[in-house]
């Protein structure tokens, strides 16, 4: 794997050649391959939402003045559990950011998002699967894409 911070020369870890999408490419990809347990970073144009979609980890883009913008807080967790702990570290009322953050602090619960997490959270819902707009630009590529995509839909079955 090689990965070059500037966002220059990286692969994705878990679909070989796959792009691993942005400029927090290198960032997603330190989370995905447990070099780092979390990356913070700045959403302006896909930087967090794209490397979650293209790599095995989760991204949070808070609403804006959930977090403050003077340390710039969405982030990469590995996992959604992860990112709930993320999120309750990060939230909250910020003097230096008073306009953002003095509204949305009263949304914040009491106790924290932890407090949702369920183990079997998704037990009993029912997800919408698109699979041919996703799958047709993957045909005839020779990609493991397709096979990967099944793999993990019979996962969460």
């Amino acid at each position: 794997m090689r990965i070059v911070i500037a966002g220059k020369c990286m692969q994705n870890p878990c679909v070989k050649p796959g792009d691993p999408c942005g400029s927090s490419s290198g960032s997603a990809i330190s989370v995905a391959v447990v070099m780092v347990a979390v990356s913070l970073g700045t959403e302006t144009d896909g930087s967090i939402i794209c490397p979650a979609d293209h790599n095995p980890i989760v991204g949070i883009k808070p609403t804006v003045g959930l977090t403050s913008r003077i340390w710039r807080c969405p982030g990469l967790p590995p996992t959604v559990s992860d990112a709930v702990c993320v999120l309750d570290a990060i939230v909250g009322y910020d003097p230096r950011d008073h306009e953002a953050t003095k509204t949305a602090a009263k949304f914040i619960p009491e106790c924290g998002y932890k407090q949702f997490l369920k183990k079997d959270g998704l037990k009993g819902k029912r997800l919408g699967i698109v699979r041919n707009p996703f799958l047709n630009s993957y045909n005839g590529s020779g990609s493991s894409a397709i096979s990967t995509f099944v793999h993990h839909l019979k996962t969460l079955r």
